[in-house]
C-alpha cells in the first residue's frame, strides 16, 4: 500500500483555517470557534476514516460467460465492496486486459463511487477481435479520504479468464478427395476416454492384452483381471496439424482456418487427431477429436502455448519427430494466405 499527498488540497485547507482562526480573533465569535473546532477536527476524522477504509474495500471481478466466439461483444464486471461507514467520493481501479495467447496488453483506470457498507457494480462491454484467451485482472484500487487530503493504494490480485474461439457459423469448403491423403492408420486410444472401437464383450486377461483394455471395477469384484474385448469401428483418422507460426493475424487465420475445417469434418462424422508443436514443452502436443466439445477443449489448450517465428520449423519436426505419420494435413501460410496442405512424409 502506498500513500499519495495531495499538497494542492493541504494548502487549501491550511487557508480556510487560518481564515477561520483570524475571524474568531478578530470577532471573537462562539460560531467562529465551533468553526474553528470543526475545521481542525475535520482532517484527523477524515485521515482515520480512510484507514478504517482501507481494511473494509475490496473489488471483484468476473465474466458471465467463460467461452465467447469471436467478433461477439461480452461484458466483464467490477464490483467493488465496502464493509465499513466510511464513504469516498470516488475509488480508481486499474483494469488490466491482456490477450495471453498473442501477448498484447493493455490496462485503463476506471473510477467508480465508494458506498457506506454497500457495493458498486460496473458492467463494461468488451468486443473480441481475435481469437485466444483473453485475461483481466485488477491490479490495485486506489482512493482518497473524504476532505481529499491523502489517496492510499491497496493492492488487488483478482482476474478472470475467457476462451474466445471462432466463430460456430465458422466453416471451411474442403475437397476430401484431396484430403483423404491425410488420413493415417488411427491408434486405439490417444486421449484418455477416447477410442475408436466399440465393447463386445468382457474376459479373463490373457498375457498380452493391452493395460488400457483392463475392466479394473470388474477385476477388482471377480478378484481376477478382466479385460474388454473391443470391435474396431474406425481404423482411419484425419490428422491434422496448425502451425502456431508467424505474425499475430495471420497464427489467428490459421486458427480460424483449422476450427473450420475440423467442424465440418465432425459434421462428416471423421475423426481427427489434432497436433500442434508446443514451444514450451518442446513436443507435438494432440488431441482426439470426435465432437464439437473436443474442439473447443484443444483450443483452450492451444492457447497455453507460444507463437514461434519460424513457419518452416513444423514440417522439420514432424519429418524429425514424426517419422510414422506417412501423412497429414498441414494448416499453414501459403503465398495465396492460409490453407490446408497435404504433407506426404517419406
Amino acid at each position: 500500500m502506498r500513500t499519495r499527498i495531495h499538497l494542492k488540497r493541504i494548502i487549501a485547507y491550511i487557508v480556510q483555517l487560518l481564515i477561520v482562526i483570524w475571524c474568531y480573533l478578530f470577532l471573537k465569535s462562539h460560531f467562529f470557534l465551533i468553526m474553528l473546532v470543526i475545521v481542525a477536527g475535520a482532517p484527523v476524522i477524515s485521515l482515520i476514516g480512510v484507514f478504517i477504509l482501507k481494511w473494509g474495500i475490496s473489488v471483484s471481478i468476473k465474466s458471465p460467460e467463460r467461452q465467447i466466439e469471436r467478433g461477439n461483444t461480452g461484458f466483464v464486471v467490477l464490483k467493488l465492496s465496502n464493509r465499513t461507514f466510511v464513504p469516498s467520493f470516488e475509488a480508481e481501479i486499474k483494469l488490466i486486459s491482456r490477450n495471453t495467447f498473442y501477448g498484447d496488453e493493455a490496462s485503463t483506470v476506471i473510477s467508480v463511487p465508494v458506498r457506506a457498507y454497500g457495493d458498486f457494480e460496473k458492467y463494461l462491454p468488451v468486443t473480441y477481435s481475435m481469437n485466444g484467451m483473453y485475461e483481466f485482472q485488477v491490479d490495485d484500487i486506489r482512493f482518497r479520504d473524504i476532505l481529499g487530503l491523502v489517496s492510499l493504494r491497496k493492492k488487488q490480485d483478482e482476474k478472470c479468464e475467457i476462451t474466445v474461439i471462432p466463430a460456430s457459423d465458422t466453416a471451411a469448403e474442403i475437397s476430401m478427395s484431396d484430403m483423404a491423403h491425410g488420413m493415417t492408420e488411427s491408434e486405439e486410444t490417444v486421449k484418455k476416454g477416447h477410442d475408436f472401437s466399440d465393447v463386445s464383450d468382457v474376459r479373463e486377461y490373457i498375457p498380452g492384452d493391452k493395460l488400457m483394455s483392463i475392466h479394473w471395477k470388474l477385476s477388482a469384484k471377480k478378484d481376477t483381471l478382466m479385460v474388454k474385448d473391443r470391435v474396431s469401428m474406425s481404423d482411419q483418422q484425419m490428422v491434422i496439424v496448425t502451425e502456431l507460426a508467424g505474425k499475430d493475424e495471420e497464427v489467428d487465420e490459421l486458427l480460424t482456418l483449422t476450427f473450420g475445417i475440423c467442424k465440418s469434418l465432425v459434421a462428416d462424422q471423421v475423426f481427427i487427431r489434432l497436433m500442434w508443436w508446443s514451444e514450451a514443452s518442446y513436443e507435438f502436443h494432440e488431441q482426439q477429436i470426435m465432437n464439437m466439445e473436443d474442439l473447443r477443449e484443444a483450443f483452450h489448450s492451444i492457447y497455453y502455448e507460444h507463437i514461434y517465428a519460424d513457419q518452416e520449423k513444423t514440417r522439420l519436426l514432424m519429418r524429425s519427430i514424426r517419422p510414422e505419420l506417412k501423412a497429414y494435413v498441414n494448416v499453414c501460410m501459403t503465398d495465396s494466405g492460409p490453407d490446408a496442405v497435404v504433407v506426404e512424409q517419406d
